[in-house]
């Protein structure tokens, strides 16, 4: 939280450009760009063409077949542009005919050849898409290709004729394992074939990995793809497939027995916590597991050593793998997904054993025994940080002392204990203490200490038996416990903070975040000049933030995120967030009749708390067009707090804020709005109300080196009117005139682990001034340019 109560924002006079610069600008690029493109024109041969556009067109569309599944098959792909510029070919051709230093330099960082056109090229693309098309149901179909040439520049337009497509008319199975054969019509309503669908090839690959894995979680540990086969048949007069589905038995296609696929049981589960090949004593201990929905108990064999660094009861809600129980693939990926949530585990690996468990060959049944092997890493850890910080342009230096136990309560709990110091150059207005003297002048003129300690358990900690939920979820709970005082050049402030929170997952995609506990203190000591200013002082919000309170509520956050780590593809991103504070305090001072203070309000410990309702929606889309990084990234951002009862205002560090490098980067940070505020206050400005929408296209320049085109678009507001920030209160009538717009172009370098971003933004229209002039473009100058360093992608 930023604690400044005075903020310069930099003004000046206000300077319009002429409306022809603007024409001036435009046609500087236009010639750039022409300059570009001839100075390229020069290298390229006289039979020669760049390729420049691919397009496709249908002769009749079918909603089965999209262009972006038919442009993955064209190829070669075009040159890469920046800003419409063909750089990556200038920088080859440059290197190429005038070589030098600084040309090799550019070839070797940006260049890359010519893609040139050829004719040949563009029949095997054709080709490719016909041969797609046909695996989808589409055969014979009809791709040509009609080429236009203009100032060796190459334009391809594809023609794509899709017939009438092929639908499966019957399906057959061929399954001479009888027992297979009941798997698979138990759980025919799940198959992705079905009669009168679309043929399509890649289907039909699906449907044989869901058929392996449904039988790999039936027991059938050695059972793999390649026992299925689909045979196809096609009618042609009617545009009819028959389909029929083999599965092999162990001999495979080309064997003459019939042996049946052997289905594993598992036998003994022997779980090793701390494999040590150096310890040579070793005990077991047999430990009970129940698993929801499950009236049996099943037994599990622990082998430890003389001093285990685990309790049994660990592993309850990791193990997966049942002992009398068909062998799942599903449950061993599940055991080694909790495994890998614990820190103290540096490797873990579950072996199975499928000889001398025994069976009975007669009913093609064997039995395995699984161990689990675990290695620990080092059980405790110190660490020193220092880093320095830019707070709205205050710098500071900061230093944590971090000590770790990955394994407290030999349950895999985390305790974190954090010791930190700083200090930070912190702007000041000149106010004078009770002596007439100017305020601390010193470079370092705030100072901060403080602690953290935070306890994780995986599991979910409570009063509540809850062993079916933890079971089923996996859930996770964090206790935190914080203090932190603070010396600023008009007051101190001793800030305590206390939560108890839990996260689970339900699914792939989806998580939940519950903070029960949610207890903010904040106590401040101002210093006599500064307390005068405060009583003077009109705007209430920013008063209550140097005033001591209370925050006393939970909060909840709903996350939801398909993307997907093992393959680049399209995804999205939803968070939403809600909180409260104060409803409980509030209901037993009623119910109790507690005294109210001067002002009207009830306390705790002698503290006015808040009590509010907060929300806010965060949805985020990403559209990748290449796997070379380019993005095009959506993001909308709606919230809104409402105080009531004990409060008249919402607290200060829960407001909203516009601005910055994170959201409308063509204002400084807590510089924008509300609403249509016109003044030059020196406060940060806060709203009630946030409303906002960024669009981002990422592209890359070179591996680590990518650039970025961005537009913002929002604001905040307040509920009520403000005699600080007049004309920023949230009417229906008016918001969307109120709305800011910017663009800009930012460098990032991405490093993967690190990403380093530059942004520079300007406003286009700036609701800080009357409604016909808020549209700035033929008004900007360089001095309405503002530049944003941040660690990361913005969203």
């Amino acid at each position: 939280m930023i604690d400044k109560l005075f903020y310069f924002c930099p003004t000046s006079k206000k300077m319009y450009l002429k409306r022809k610069s603007g024409n001036i600008f435009l046609l500087f690029l236009l010639m750039t760009v022409l300059f570009s493109s001839c100075s390229i024109n020069k290298y390229i041969a006289k039979n020669e063409h760049l390729i420049n556009n691919y397009s496709l067109r249908f002769v009749h569309p079918d909603p089965h077949v999209e262009a972006g599944d038919l442009r993955s098959f064209i190829q070669p792909k075009p040159n890469k542009k920046i800003l419409l510029l063909n750089v990556k070919v200038w920088a080859y051709y440059k290197n190429l005919y005038h070589p030098s230093k600084i040309n090799n330099w550019l070839n070797k960082n940006i260049g890359e050849p010519p893609v040139l056109y050829y004719e040949g090229d563009a029949k095997k693309s054709a080709r490719k898409m016909q041969r797609y098309l046909a695996d989808v149901g589409f055969i014979h179909s009809n791709v040509t290709f009609k080429t236009a040439f203009k100032k060796k520049r190459a334009n391809v337009a594809f023609v794509v004729d899709l017939p009438k497509p092929y639908r499966l008319d019957t399906i057959r199975y061929d399954i001479p394992d009888t027992l297979i054969r009941r798997f698979i019509f138990k759980n025919l309503n799940q198959s992705l074939i079905k009669k009168g669908a679309i043929y399509n090839a890649y289907t039909l690959d699906d449907e044989r990995d869901r058929i392996t894995e449904s039988l790999r979680n039936s027991g059938y540990y050695y059972f793999n793809r390649n026992y299925i086969q689909f045979v196809v048949d096609s009618n042609l007069n009617n545009h009819k497939i028959d389909l029929v589905l083999h599965i092999f038995d162990m001999s495979g296609p080309l064997g003459n027995n019939t042996q049946p696929h052997i289905r594993y049981f598992i036998k003994k589960v022997y779980v090793i916590p701390n494999d040590n090949p150096l310890i040579e004593s070793y005990d077991t201990l047999q430990h009970l597991i129940r698993f929801p929905n499950d009236t049996a108990s099943y037994r599990y064999f622990f082998v430890r050593s003389s001093h285990p660094m685990f309790l049994p009861s660990t592993f309850d809600q990791t193990i997966k793998i049942k002992p009398g129980k068909p062998y799942s693939v599903h449950d061993v990926q599940q055991t080694y997904r909790r495994l890998f949530n614990f820190s103290i585990l540096s490797t873990a690996n579950i072996l199975f054993d499928t000889a001398g468990a025994g069976g009975d060959r007669l009913q093609h049944v064997h039995f395995m025994n699984s161990h689990i092997e675990m290695q620990t890493a080092k059980l405790n850890r110190f660490s020193i940080e220092a880093v320095g910080t830019n707070s709205s342009g205050d710098l500071g230096v900061r230093g944590n002392l971090v000590y770790m136990n990955k394994n407290l309560f030999k349950r895999a709990e985390i305790l974190r204990l954090t010791l930190l110091g700083g200090f930070e150059a912190q702007r000041i207005s000149g106010i004078t203490d009770s002596t007439g003297q100017a305020s601390n002048s010193a470079l370092f003129n705030t100072f901060e200490t403080g602690f953290d300690a935070s306890l994780y358990f995986p599991r979910f900690v409570s009063p509540l038996k809850l062993n079916r939920f933890n079971l089923r979820f996996n859930p996770q709970t964090n206790i935190n416990i914080g203090f932190n005082y603070q010396l600023r050049p008009y007051y101190s402030r001793n800030i305590f903070n206390i939560g108890v929170g839990y996260s689970w997952a339900k699914g792939k995609f989806i998580k939940h975040l519950f903070t029960p506990v949610n207890i903010n203190y904040v106590n401040v000591n101002p210093t006599i000049a500064f307390e005068k200013i405060l009583q003077s002082e009109t705007n209430q919000r920013l008063k209550e933030q140097y005033s001591s309170h209370m925050i006393f509520g939970l909060k909840y956050s709903f996350i939801y995120n398909n993307q997907n780590a093992n393959r680049i593809g399209h995804f999205n991103y939803l968070r939403i967030n809600m909180e409260s504070s104060g409803n409980l305090l509030y209901g037993f001072d009623a119910l109790l009749h507690a005294a109210k203070n001067a002002v009207g309000y009830y306390r705790f410990l002698g503290v006015k708390y808040a009590q509010y309702m907060r929300f806010d929606f965060d949805y985020r889309h990403y559209y990748y067009f290449s796997e070379n990084g380019d993005i095009l990234a959506f993001r909308a951002i709606i919230g809104s707090g409402i105080p009531y009862l004990n409060a008249a205002e919402m607290p200060y560090e829960k407001g909203f804020y516009a601005g910055g490098a994170n959201g409308m980067r063509g204002w400084r940070f807590r510089t924008l709005g509300p609403g249509g505020y016109q003044g030059t206050s020196n406060y940060e400005r806060v709203g009630d109300i946030q409303l906002e929408g960024n669009i981002e296209y990422r592209f890359a320049i070179y591996k680590y080196l990518k650039n970025a085109l961005f537009m913002d678009i929002g604001n905040i507001w307040t509920y009520n009117e403000s005699t600080s920030f007049p004309n920023g209160s949230f009417r229906f009538n008016r918001f969307y005139k109120q709305l800011a717009l910017d663009a800009g172009w930012g460098l990032r370098l991405d490093f993967s682990y690190f990403i380093f971003r530059f942004d520079l933004a300007v406003p286009l229209v700036n609701p800080a001034y009357n409604q016909g002039s808020r549209l700035r473009i033929n008004f900007l100058q360089l001095k309405d340019i503002v530049g944003n360093f941040g660690i990361g992608y913005p969203f």
